[in-house]
């Protein structure tokens, strides 16, 4: 299962609170709508690396086209559109990273 990875932080001046309420609205809007989206997670890091990024948002897919349903739904649906806009107002995009990884199963020889 591919997962989506952002590592972020906030912008200035906006609280935790406030972006947890917002990150809540975002993904309810699109709990059960996507066929392929699990799970979304939100991490907060502590002392994270050199370059920190305090906050990590991982979202799970069922497969790599679930990704192109993910943008055509928010394409189609302006309600999701606006809350994510909405949120990435709030996060530092100037200083975030995003990844996609792929687990890789290894074979233990008993």
């Amino acid at each position: 299962m591919p997962l989506y990875i952002m590592y972020f932080n906030l912008q200035n001046g906006v609280s935790e609170e406030e972006f947890i309420k917002k990150t809540s609205e975002w993904v309810y809007s699109l709990k059960d709508r996507i066929e392929g989206l699990g799970s979304m997670k939100l991490f907060r890091h502590y002392n994270f690396g050199a370059n920190c990024r305090t906050y990590q948002m991982v979202m799970e897919f069922k497969d790599f086209s679930t990704w192109d349903k993910f943008l055509a739904f928010e394409k189609n649906n302006v309600k999701a559109t606006k809350l994510r806009y909405e949120w990435e107002n709030l996060v530092d995009m100037n200083t975030h990273f995003d990844e996609f990884v792929h687990e890789l199963l290894l074979q233990v020889k008993q």
